[in-house]
Formats: structure tokens, C-alpha cells, sequence
């Protein structure tokens, strides 16, 4: 032998077939039962290694691609044209199961032949194997993206049956494609063997911490809120900018107005609705409350200081005490209730974010909020409980209050008075006030109301619209084609109402109509809820939300997902989320019997290990005799850990020249050794260490991966001999 023990192609083959095979049962998934899911998986792999054997003929290769598939074209059309015509002494179920699980099969028998024979006439094209894993795994799965863990109904329904995570689920699936695809691709499947039992206790360790790392998926606001414009900052106490977050609350938290973080809920167009179908929080209601309006509002931020153009965040004493600006990471966090009115229930809910927020959306009207457990670290990354004042009854209770709180400074009633200097608004708010009959013209919620239904009537809903450049993008859209999203929408309406004299400002949260509960205590808020609402101070009532809905030029955003809210509220509650206790239990058993499976894996290779580094050390103490065997011994785990191993009936010195191009020491301390062994005199101990070492070191020169696995492998002195 002059090199390394060459392995045949059929090992190769084997490693493809089973690659395709998994592929075909993976891409069979959705839409075949259990009998067509092993009929394609038997088929895939026979299908690869006749093709793999059909590459030695000197059949050329477009015959050997082109001829299965289209025999799998055939049998797909005759398929379809059986399936029209009775068959007798048999059930029509029987039959429609037998000719599905012959069209299955002949159809991945051709494909999988094409491609077997492909890779082994073309060894570049063995990339493909792994390439149809990734996608017959990206199409499964697809359902799942955007935090949708209910779906694909063919993964995550049987998970929760058997008591398992969808994660768990999830990932499992990838590590099992993942190590397929890594066999497939090995040009020495037989000793690829040794590195897919490392793979299988590093895939054994990722699915026991799947359920720990949590889904990570990108959300996308369909408002695209974020970045920020010069002289989007309002002047504070101290003559300082003040300055917002970056983002309607999607991404981080933050503690602090004055963060030196971008503007939130920024004047855009062409604002993107990719994900907007994505979860972000799930709120759980502890009492059954309607809405005034029939719409939950849930408050972020408020925008109160005019900058000169448009609405900011402001940091005055005095003003918009009634947000929560942190999280209750510790203790509770109380804010100014509004005032005692028998319009308001007190609502106690939990919140639990599925998404970072900058600050914590809380039920309007919200009067304190206080850390809870996170129900399962898997989907949320926090939970807190709150109480909120519910504005309820009917919106005609509102009629004949103050605006405005009497125990206002002014400076504070001048903050939420302020407005553009155009006076265009003023001309427009006093029309809106005509329109009304006299009697509810010096009515200040009249006077709201009015604003909101001539916005309503006059202006048309469009995430497109084209102001963001405009000075004064309130007044470009106002007063031009009137086509704006809810930013506009709010600050037209402060505006206007600022105008007539009406304390107001804009908020920005989420907004979820109340009948998408569909009677259920779970709330799911989604990336498309981003909303921005105006708000007018009524004395005795506190805030209340003006909201216009004017007609929409972009096709409505889908209800929440039943299923799914369903199931999130109660994995925020803490409930099984539909698990069977039967099935709960089998999972507690199974995660009892994963945790001592990877106990006895990290014994098994500490021991390995230990073993190892004895064998290593050995020569170091061992005895004059035994020095030169002790010291070829550890040359020999050496030369096995770098792939080098003594093949049945070749003699040692023909080992060693095999080797000497890798390892020069290594013969002459073969010679030394079997002199030793064979003579009489003891050989020269702390000569054949130092050979043994030198083996070491020359064996280093090969690559870092070749290193790093090879330390690695505990037991890769058993292959040395």
C-alpha cells in the first residue's frame, strides 16, 4: 500500500440515496399519509442507487436524466387518467390510497434515479443532494415564518399532540436534513460514520436547548416607524432637544425620552406590509370588557410638544404623567389615573411580548403596571401585568364636559394648545364646528367628534402617500389630495382640535378591534396593529381616544388567526396550550430521559477523553522496559487521530513506510520499538519519546480541521493498532 485505504463508490452511493431519500419524504410531507411517506422513501433510495449503477453503463448522460423523468411524466398522466375509472372488488378509499401511493412512488423513482445518476457522472452536481434537503425542508416549513408556531399543521399539530414544543420540532427536522446533507456530501462515507456520531450528540444537545434559545424571526412594521429627520427634536426643560425612539416600540426597549434615540412614528411614504401578519404581543384579559368604539387601544407613547414641525415626545413637568416610560423590571410602576368616572372599568390584564418593545404597551387607560413570570421563555422575551381604567358605555355620555383638566398650570394647557402658525387649520376647524347643529357648536366632544367625521369624509386612507418632505407634512396632506396614513390622520386631528380650543395630542401603540376576540380573554397584536390615534382631554374622564376611519385605498390587513391567538393565550397563561395531559407527562418522561441520555454522553466522552490523555502521557512514567512500547503506542493514537491506521496483515515496518511521508520519525521509532520487542536490551526510553513527540509535531502540519477534530474524538485510539 503506498497511501491512505481507498473506500468504493458504493458507500458514496449510499450516502447520496439516503440523502435523496430523506428529501422525498421531507417534500412528500404535507400531502401524502404515512403509507405514501415510506413508499417514496423506499423509492428515493432504490431510485438513487439504480441510478448511481446506471452511471457505469455507456448510456449518455441527458438519456439517463431525461428517460426517468419521463417515465415519472408518464406515470403521473396515467395516474390522473386511473383515478377517473372505477375498480372492481374494492373500496373507492382502498383504491384512491393505493393508486396515491403508486403515483408517489413512481414519481420519486424517476426523479431520484435522474439524480443519482446525475452526481455520480457528474461529482460537482453532488451539491444538488444537499440543496434539494434545504429546499424541500424551506417549503415545509414556510408556513411557520412570522411567529406562526401552529403551523404547518403536519409538524407543529403532531408535536403538540405528543406533548412536544414546536421548536423542538422545528429544530430536529433542521438537524436531521442538516446531517443528512452533511453524510451526502462525505467523499469517505465509512469514516464519515466517525463524525455523525459527533453530529448526533451535538444535535442531541441543540434539540435539548431548542425550547431555551426561542423562535427568532424578523418583524417587519408595516408603518416603517423609524430614523430621524433634523429638527425633529422639541426643546425640553433646560433649552436641551429632546429627542424619541427610533421605532413604534418593535425592537428595543428604552428607558429614557432623552435617549438620543431617533423619532418614533415618523412622517414616511410608500411605506412597506411585509409581516405585518407577524405576532408581537399577546395580552390576556381578567375581565370580560367592551370598549367605547368597539376598539382596545393600547398607548406607548404620546406626542405633545409641537417642534415647529410636527408633534414630539415631551419631558416637561406635568405632562403626559399618565405614560409609562420603563418596564416594572423589579417593583411596581404607578401613573396618574385618570379621573374617578362611573364611564371607567378597572380591566386587570397580563401582557407578555413576544417582540422587544422600547417602551411597554399598556391598556388605555393605564394605572399601574408590575413585573410577572415569563410563561414560557420559548415565545416571550417579557411579561408584566397591569390594570387599566376602560373607557366603556356610550360615546353620547361624553357630551357636556369641560376640556381639559382644571388643576392644570398653564404652561401645560399652553403645551397641548400649541399648534402650526398656518392658518389654514384654524379656518378649516371652525368650518368642521359650523357643520354642526348649533346646539353642540361650544360642545367640546361634540366639537372632537365633528373633527373626526370630517376627516373621515374628506381624506382617504393610504399607506402611499407622498408628504413626507413637505415643512409641514400635516399640512401637505390636509390640505393637498388629503391620501395619509394614521400619523397624518392623528395629527390633523390634534391640530383641528387644538384649534378649537381642545386640549389634545397624538398616541401611538396598537390598536385591535374588540371583535376579533371571538369571545376569547387572548388579545394577539400583530405588526400590522401599529397604529397612531389623537386623544382629547375631558375634565371628569381623563383622555379619550378621537380616531378617524376614513375609506381605505389599500386592501384591509386579514383578521388574527384564530387558532394561533388561541394557543398563545394560553401559552401566556401557563396553560398546556391543548396539550393532553397524557401527552404532558410523556414529555416530562422524554425531557427526564434526554437529560440522563446527555449525562451518559458527557461521561462517555469525559472517560474517552481521560482515556486518551493517559495513553498520551504514558510514556512519560512508564518503566525502562516499557518505555519504547508505551511511547510507539502513543505515536500509533497519534497517527489514527490524523486518519493514519494499520490495515488487516500489513506488517508494522510497511505501516511505517506507508506513513513516513506524513511522519519521518515514525519509522525509526518502529525500528526502535521492535528491537525492543524482539531483542534483548532494553531500548533507549527517553529516545522514543521524544520521537513520539516529534511524531506530535509533524502530524500538526496538517490542516485546523483535521486537528481540532481529531482532539475532539475521544476514542480515536481504538483504531490504533
Amino acid at each position: 500500500m503506498t497511501g491512505r485505504p481507498r473506500h468504493g463508490a458504493a458507500d458514496r452511493a449510499a450516502g447520496l440515496a439516503a440523502a435523496i431519500a430523506a428529501a422525498a419524504v421531507i417534500g412528500w410531507w404535507p400531502h401524502a399519509p404515512a403509507g405514501s411517506l415510506i413508499a417514496a422513501g423506499v423509492s428515493a433510495f432504490a431510485g438513487a442507487s439504480w441510478g448511481s449503477r446506471a452511471a457505469d453503463s455507456r448510456v449518455r448522460t441527458p438519456w439517463l436524466v431525461l428517460l426517468p423523468l419521463l417515465a415519472a411524466a408518464l406515470a403521473l398522466r396515467l395516474g390522473s387518467t386511473a383515478a377517473l375509472l372505477p375498480v372492481p372488488f374494492v373500496s373507492p378509499e382502498a383504491a384512491s390510497a393505493v393508486r396515491d401511493l403508486l403515483l408517489v412512488a413512481s414519481l420519486t423513482l424517476g426523479a431520484a434515479f435522474a439524480f443519482g445518476a446525475l452526481v455520480a457522472r457528474h461529482p460537482a452536481a453532488r451539491p444538488v443532494v444537499p440543496a434539494l434537503l434545504v429546499l424541500a425542508v424551506a417549503r415545509l416549513v414556510a408556513a411557520h415564518r412570522g411567529g406562526s408556531i401552529h403551523r404547518p399543521h403536519a409538524v407543529a399539530d403532531p408535536a403538540w399532540l405528543h406533548g412536544w414544543h414546536p421548536v423542538t420540532a422545528f429544530a430536529g427536522l433542521g438537524l436531521a436534513a442538516a446531517f443528512a446533507g452533511a453524510l451526502a456530501l462525505r467523499s469517505r462515507w465509512r469514516r464519515g460514520l466517525r463524525d455523525a456520531a459527533v453530529l448526533l450528540a451535538v444535535a442531541a444537545v441543540l434539540l435539548h436547548l431548542a425550547p431555551r434559545i426561542g423562535l427568532v424571526f424578523s418583524v417587519a412594521d408595516p408603518l416603517g416607524l423609524g430614523g430621524s429627520r433634523p429638527g425633529d427634536e422639541a426643546p425640553a426643560a433646560g433649552g436641551k432637544p429632546e429627542r424619541g425612539r427610533d421605532r413604534l416600540g418593535l425592537t428595543a426597549r428604552g428607558d429614557s425620552v432623552r435617549s438620543g434615540q431617533d423619532e418614533m412614528a415618523p412622517f414616511r411614504d410608500e411605506y412597506p406590509r411585509e409581516g405585518e401578519q407577524a405576532p408581537v404581543a399577546v395580552v390576556t384579559l381578567h375581565d370580560d370588557v367592551e370598549p367605547m368604539g368597539g376598539v382596545f387601544y393600547f398607548r406607548q407613547v404620546a406626542f405633545s410638544v409641537w417642534n415647529g414641525r410636527r408633534l414630539v415626545r415631551s419631558s416637561a413637568r406635568g405632562v403626559d404623567v399618565d405614560l409609562f416610560r420603563r418596564f416594572p423590571y423589579l417593583h411596581r410602576i404607578d401613573a396618574a389615573p385618570p379621573p374617578p368616572s362611573p364611564l371607567r372599568r378597572e380591566v386587570p390584564t397580563t401582557v407578555s411580548l413576544i417582540r422587544e418593545h422600547a417602551q411597554p404597551p399598556v391598556l388605555v387607560q393605564g394605572t399601574w403596571i408590575a413585573p410577572a413570570p415569563v410563561p414560557d421563555r420559548t415565545l416571550f422575551r417579557t411579561s408584566y401585568r397591569a390594570s387599566s381604567a376602560v373607557l366603556t358605555g356610550s360615546a353620547s355620555e361624553l357630551l357636556g364636559r369641560r376640556p381639559g383638566d382644571p388643576r392644570w398650570p398653564e404652561r401645560v394647557r399652553r403645551i397641548y394648545l400649541e399648534l402650526p402658525p398656518d392658518r389654514r387649520y384654524r379656518d378649516l376647524a371652525r368650518r368642521t364646528a359650523e357643520a354642526l347643529r348649533p346646539e353642540y357648536r361650544r360642545d367640546p366632544w361634540a366639537l372632537a367628534s365633528g373633527v373626526a367625521l370630517w376627516l373621515e369624509r374628506n381624506t382617504r386612507y393610504s399607506l402611499r402617500s407622498h408628504h413626507a418632505s413637505a415643512a409641514d407634512p400635516t399640512a401637505s396632506f390636509l390640505f393637498g389630495d388629503r391620501i395619509g396614513y394614521c400619523v397624518h390622520l392623528a395629527h390633523a386631528a390634534a391640530y383641528l382640535m387644538r384649534a378649537l380650543g381642545l386640549p389634545s395630542r397624538v398616541a401611538a401603540g396598537y390598536a385591535y378591534v374588540a371583535e376579533n376576540r371571538a369571545g376569547g380573554s387572548a388579545i394577539l397584536l400583530r405588526s400590522g396593529d401599529a397604529h397612531a390615534w389623537a386623544e382629547v382631554y375631558l375634565d371628569g374622564v381623563g383622555w379619550v381616544p378621537i380616531d378617524p376611519a376614513p375609506p381605505s385605498l389599500d386592501p384591509p390587513m386579514p383578521a388574527p388567526d384564530l387558532d394561533l391567538q388561541r394557543m398563545l393565550g394560553e401559552l401566556a397563561r401557563g396553560d398546556s396550550g391543548g396539550v393532553p395531559p397524557a401527552a404532558a407527562q410523556r414529555r416530562s418522561g422524554a425531557r427526564a430521559w434526554a437529560a440522563v441520555l446527555l449525562a451518559a454522553i458527557a461521561a462517555l466522552f469525559a472517560a474517552g477523553q481521560a482515556v486518551k490523555i493517559w495513553r498520551r502521557l504514558a510514556p512519560f512514567w512508564a518503566r525502562r522496559d516499557r518505555a519504547a512500547r508505551t511511547a510507539y503506542r502513543a505515536a500509533l493514537d497519534r497517527l489514527a487521530e490524523a486518519g493514519w491506521r494499520r490495515g488487516w496483515g500489513e506488517t508494522r515496518e510497511s505501516f511505517a513506510r506507508r506513513v513516513a511521508a506524513a511522519a519521518p520519525a515514525f519509522e525509526r521509532l518502529t525500528s526502535l520499538h521492535l528491537r525492543a520487542r524482539l531483542g534483548t536490551a532494553p531500548a533507549d526510553g527517553r529516545l522514543a519519546a521524544r520521537l513520539s513527540r516529534e511524531v506530535g509535531r509533524q502530524l500538526a502540519r496538517r490542516g485546523l480541521r483535521g486537528r481540532i477534530l481529531g482532539v475532539l474524538d475521544p476514542f480515536s485510539w481504538l483504531r490504533s493498532r
